[in-house]
């Protein structure tokens, strides 16, 4: 199961790389998934590992009064290999023909080696004299078996595909094996060696019969036709070990070394109709809209189960053999490899018409690039190239978008024009589209002024809104009658700009210029502003608290305080000496740059740091207030270097506490 997750991630994570990738060297039309064939045609061939946990039956109780010794080994599956292929026929549904199910054939040839390791068992028998003996039976090296196995599935799976581009797609195929047919056919290389011990006892009436000797250690007095008892006793005429068992076995006892079986191959099928599992993600490779190339990999599991053999002997005589398949009860195979195919798809729908509803934008501002055309009434979610002629020149290259999941296709970052010959193509569809104008908005001014502060002063000012920060204007405007020389400047960030050092006097015929727009201004007239009220004097003057709010700057992240700040707050500490109930408020200020948490505790830091400053001046702590207001009250902008260094400080204010 680990390596069926593994291979359903490796599946996910190819999905997720291809879906991003694009078709970025070509602009080519091609057909996309909706308008392509249902029914598709799959040829695969498969190539790889082979894994087989092989559960055996319990055979020791067919050995009658078998040794505690016995051990009938452990049977394993090793160099498995597995290669084949199937034929599939597919049909995918719905509008964007992205799933389907299929079915077809599968055939694979497999390979591998079962090997029974450490067989050995003592075992209650009668032997061909007729005779009670203990017979002893050792495979003198490993069993194995060399399998070729003939696998037969029927798949039945859910499909998966999607093209997304020109040359490239994803499939996917995921579902049931039904079993028809699994046959291994197998060749050995066992050898046994066959061992007799039989035990003679004298009954009342005086005749030796045999008895089962049982114990791990044979009676000295029994007949013991066993390699230990050979190479223990003297044997005459330099007779060999070999020739001592084939003499035994001439008398008809079951005994021999190295004895290979009478039949070393044979045939065994487990149990069909089982049910497995398919995973065979895979990459296509698009010769035309019909035909592909896949390559991916491929995943079977596959569970068998077999009745075993009634009453199962690896081996009883010399020469008998039954298989080590024949006492497997049950067998998970698990297949992975590679799969190289060819798709064939066929029966394609004729695509829906479209008739595409334009909707513009203008642009915000003139000479702004920020209009759009959105055009809607396509496929959700599908590549389309547009071109088009804005103000009788071609858009170069052409324009690849794609459409979002409500169908519509958006050009933006236009500007005013007229946008003609407009079309989409989409796969080897091209669709007109109508054409549209985008137009620059009007210029809507409005001025403000600032009367000159005495009739020969000219230190008034006329300040122009309703523009675009950061763009070009020209201004110009008649004073008293005659043209004066054009304001040329660019738009502060307040959206306006201003003319300054006027006199006064009447100001007519102003024109905003910018880029190809502009826009008409009212006539202002600049006046010495009335003499201010007199004093009253009968009402005592209220005394102005001493100005120290002088901003004390700070290093970015610091807290220490700057030389340069030190006289304002030494001006701090003789201002509130002249009143005891004058106090200090400190408050600190950071910019926006670090998280709200972090500059809150920095600027109640910094505001600490002056509050112990002036302590150490003199100042009473209790005659000193510490706050910290983080970077919610900025004095300038925070987007430049400038307008960061003015608000990382600390104000000071100069109070009274009510009597």
């Amino acid at each position: 199961m680990k390596k069926l997750l593994f291979v359903l991630i490796a599946a996910n994570g190819m999905m997720s790389a291809t879906a991003q990738v694009k078709d970025s060297t070509s602009k080519k039309q091609y057909l996309n998934d909706a308008m392509m064939g249902k029914w598709a045609i799959d040829l695969n061939l498969m190539g790889g590992a082979l894994t087989r946990n092989m559960t055996t039956g319990n055979s020791m109780s067919n050995y009658l009064n078998a040794l505690s010794d016995a051990n009938l080994g452990n049977l394993k599956f090793t160099n498995g290999m597995s290669f084949g292929g199937d034929l599939q026929l597919g049909y995918f549904f719905g509008e964007s023909n992205h799933f389907g199910i299929g079915g077809g054939i599968m055939y694979l040839a497999q390979s591998g080696d079962a090997t029974l390791d450490q067989f050995h068992v003592q075992y209650q028998s009668t032997d061909q004299t007729g005779e009670i003996s203990r017979q002893e039976i050792t495979a003198n090296q490993p069993v194995k078996e060399s399998l070729t196995i003939t696998n037969v599935n029927i798949p039945l799976v859910l499909k998966y595909k999607d093209r997304f581009s020109k040359r490239f797609g994803f499939t996917a195929d995921l579902g049931v094996l039904y079993n028809v047919s699994i046959k291994n056919a197998y060749n050995t290389n066992a050898a046994f060696d066959y061992e007799e011990i039989v035990q003679h006892v004298t009954t009342e009436g005086g005749n030796i019969i045999t008895v089962y000797d049982n114990s791990l250690t044979p009676a000295s007095t029994d007949l013991q036709i066993t390699q230990s008892h050979f190479n223990n006793t003297t044997h005459p005429d330099g007779e060999t070990i070999q020739q001592y068992f084939n003499a035994e076995k001439a008398l008809g006892y079951n005994v021999g070394l190295a004895q290979a079986p009478t039949k070393r191959s044979g045939t065994v099928s487990y149990t069909s109709g089982s049910l497995g599992f398919i995973a065979r993600p895979a990459i296509n490779y698009f010769f035309s809209n019909h035909v592909a190339l896949t390559v991916g990999a491929y995943l079977l599991y596959q569970p068998f189960n077999n009745t075993p053999q009634n009453n199962y002997h690896l081996t009883n005589m010399v020469g008998d053999y039954s298989s080590v398949l024949n006492n497997v009860t049950k067998s998970n195979d698990l297949s992975y490899g590679g799969n190289i195919g060819v798709r064939i798809l066929f029966g394609g729908k004729k695509a829906a018409p479209i008739n595409p509803v334009v909707t513009a934008v203008d642009p915000s501002a003139c000479g702004l690039k920020d209009g759009s055309l959105t055009f809607s009434g396509f496929p959700p979610a599908k590549p389309v190239i547009i071109n088009y002629m804005m103000d009788g020149k071609p858009n170069s290259p052409a324009t690849e978008v794609v459409a979002d999941p409500s169908g519509a296709l958006k050009l933006d970052k236009l500007g005013a024009g007229s946008y003609a010959g407009i079309s989409a193509a989409m796969g080897k569809r091209h669709i007109d589209i109508p054409p549209a104008v985008l137009v620059n908005p009007p210029i809507n001014i409005s001025e403000t002024t600032t009367n000159p502060t005495a009739a020969d002063a000219c230190d008034g000012a006329i300040m122009i809104g309703g523009l675009k920060a950061g763009q070009k204007v020209t201004v110009n405007y008649n004073y008293n009658g005659s043209p004066k020389a054009p304001y040329h400047g660019i738009v502060s960030s307040n959206n306006a700009v201003t003319l300054s050092d006027l006199c006064v006097g009447t100001y007519s015929g102003i024109t905003v210029a910018v880029n190809d727009c502009k826009g008409n201004g009212n006539d202002v007239t600049l006046r010495v502003p009335p003499p201010p009220p007199p004093p009253v004097t009968n009402e005592p003057k209220a005394q102005p608290m001493a100005d120290i709010s002088a901003p004390i700057l700070f290093e970015f992240g610091k807290t220490s305080i700057h030389p340069d700040s030190y006289p304002v707050i030494e001006k701090a500490v003789l201002e509130v000496g002249k009143n005891n109930n004058f106090y200090i408020i400190c408050e600190g200020h950071t910019d926006s740059r670090g998280t709200v948490e972090r500059n809150e505790i920095l600027s109640f830091k910094r505001a600490q740091a002056v509050k112990h400053y002036l302590i150490k001046l003199g100042v009473s702590a209790d005659r000193i207030i510490a706050v910290g207001r983080g970077a919610r009250m900025p004095i300038a902008t925070n987007e430049t270097a400038e307008g960061r260094a003015k608000n990382r400080r600390v104000v000071m204010t100069l109070n009274e506490r009510s009597k």
